[in-house]
């Protein structure tokens, strides 16, 4: 009889749906997706205006836009649906979100590690500059095919993702917990598991890029204020500014990537040491609101990267502020547009 008993509960706790989280509400759902809105509309502006061929020195950032945009757009699709399907509890929905997750997933991660890369290249290049080194013209040549080969490398780091993770029908539960996500036998083979997954790939989407732009960032300053006089003896007034300009942006940049993503070192880190500590009931609770704040963090990082732009360099203010006039059918609201500029 008693063992009856506990049958049943074991049951009902593996068909029991988690419980719904108000900070998580607030944070992921209410938050995220409001700042993935405002991402969403500022990085079309900022990909309309500097993916143009006068403004290819911009090259990167343009390109960041394009990847901070589908991750805008998927940010609502994937992580706030997540907590949404659990407060409403409708099956139509949580069956359709089990449906896209996985793909949609692999390719969020893709397009994160695809712009930490961009933001990496981008700080290469204005080190080249700054140093005034003799492989820049080359550098600056292949910016589209060094993109390329970062996009690709991307899909095989992270895009493998898919292969991970299958849906699995739970025949004792009904409803919403009808399936549940397992790890394919593809992640406890040694070779994928264990080298590729959980070595090489946070390694070099997680912990290289952090300290390697924290290392860059710290170059680029250095050796301005080293070369500051030397640099500057030649060269007109205007142009002094838009390099300081563009350095100031491309620091200021990585800072914020840095500061965004320092969480997610400390986590990785957790995962990396003690993955089975991060799952106890006692940690849980403390390693799914990091989970959540890491992507928060990044949707606002995405969401600010337009007032992070036209605060530090007046280059791509008035860009950004002729794009917006080139919309205005009036040419007197051009004319104002430019006059304020």
């Amino acid at each position: 009889m008693n063992n009856s008993i506990v049958e049943i509960q074991e049951l009902y706790d593996e068909c029991q749906l988690p419980k719904s989280d108000d900070l998580r509400w607030y944070l992921v759902a209410v938050v995220g997706t409001s700042l993935s809105l405002i991402s969403l509309f500022t990085n079309l502006l900022i990909a309309l205006t500097l993916l143009t061929r006068r403004r290819k020195h911009f090259f990167f950032l343009g390109l960041l836009s394009v990847s901070d945009i589908f991750l805008s757009f998927c940010y609502g699709p994937v992580i706030a649906m997540d907590v949404i399907k659990n407060r409403v509890q409708l099956l139509w929905l949580s069956r359709l979100w089990w449906f896209y997750v996985g793909p949609l997933l692999a390719m969020c991660h893709t397009s994160m590690t695809f712009s930490c890369f961009l933001i990496t290249l981008a700080t290469i290049e204005r080190l080249l500059i700054t140093q005034q080194s003799k492989i820049l013209k080359k550098f600056q040549r292949n910016r589209g095919l060094l993109a390329i080969l970062m996009f690709l490398f991307a899909a095989v780091v992270r895009g493998t993702a898919v292969f991970e993770i299958e849906l699995q029908h739970n025949v004792n539960c009904t409803g919403l917990t009808e399936y549940e996500p397992v790890l394919t036998p593809l992640v406890f083979t040694w070779l994928y598991g264990t080298v590729f997954r959980f070595y090489f790939r946070n390694i070099i989407t997680v912990f290289v890029p952090f300290f390697l732009l924290a290392y860059l960032n710290v170059r680029i300053i250095t050796t301005l204020r080293a070369r500051q006089a030397s640099f500057f003896q030649y060269r007109s007034s205007e142009h002094k500014k838009k390099i300081r300009s563009a350095t100031r942006l491309t620091v200021l940049i990585v800072c914020s990537y840095l500061m965004a993503n320092v969480l997610n070192v400390f986590i990785t880190a957790w995962e990396y040491l003690d993955f089975q500590s991060a799952q106890t009931e006692e940690a849980f609770w403390i390693y799914e609101i990091c989970t959540d704040i890491i992507s928060v963090l990044y949707v606002f990082t995405c969401a600010t990267r337009l007032l992070v732009y036209i605060s530090c360099n007046m280059e791509i203010r008035l860009a950004i502020l002729e794009t917006l006039c080139s919309w205005q059918k009036k040419s007197a609201n051009t004319m104002i547009c430019f006059h304020i500029a």
